[in-house]
């Protein structure tokens, strides 16, 4: 598994983060509510350890949704330019996977696996190259 040490934020500047350790996974999540917040395309996430991610400038707002899996997700954006940041779930309260969009850097990101492919649009290409699991992660996985 890679270790991340980056930088990232919003497109306003309104909202800064430093992440940082060990990452737990590196994924596309194709899932529907991830295309609604992505504009149509899959989320592409780091999975670290909650207190891996520090808000260094700004305060997040945040949206509570509950997902496919039955799980509440609350999602951070930034609340003048709607940039998504990171998301938490409740089945994996130590747990955040930060938006790879809202890297300084995005080509830090190598994806490991694809979740939630079964939803994944017709047209969007799934790389074949990767693991992937037509519904999302469970803590019996």
């Amino acid at each position: 598994m890679q270790n991340v040490d980056a930088k990232g934020g919003c497109l306003c500047g309104a909202i800064r983060y430093n992440v940082y350790g060990r990452v737990m996974a590196a994924a596309a999540c194709h899932c529907r509510d991830c295309q609604y917040v992505s504009g149509g395309a899959p989320a592409y996430v780091f999975v670290v350890a909650k207190p891996s991610v520090a808000i260094t400038k700004g305060i997040p707002e945040h949206y509570d949704s509950v997902a496919d899996s039955g799980n509440r997700r609350r999602r951070y954006f930034c609340g003048k330019c709607g940039t998504p940041l990171y998301a938490e779930d409740s089945a994996f309260p130590d747990i955040v996977s930060v938006k790879v969009g809202s890297l300084d850097d995005p080509s830090i990101f190598k994806p490991e696996a694809q979740f939630w492919t079964s939803s994944a649009p017709k047209w969007h290409r799934i790389d074949a190259t990767l693991p992937k699991f037509e519904k999302g992660a469970s803590k019996s996985e």
